[in-house]
């Protein structure tokens, strides 16, 4: 499973972006997020990649 990311880094601080601390905008979707990722995984299990790609995918 890949999460994306943003543009909000200066060119050559993408390692800073990834892998600093979560902002209080982040923390809070959190939750929601990783419950999107959960239902992701247990639709690959039961429907199979290609319908849960076309439902997960936006």
């Amino acid at each position: 499973m890949r999460m994306g990311i943003s543009d909000a880094f200066d060119k050559g601080r993408q390692v800073d972006y990834v892998l600093g601390k979560w902002d209080a905008d982040e923390r809070k979707a959190l939750p929601e997020f990783l419950k999107r990722g959960v239902d992701a995984c247990l639709s690959f299990s039961f429907i199979g990649i290609s319908q849960t790609m076309s439902m997960f995918n936006k």
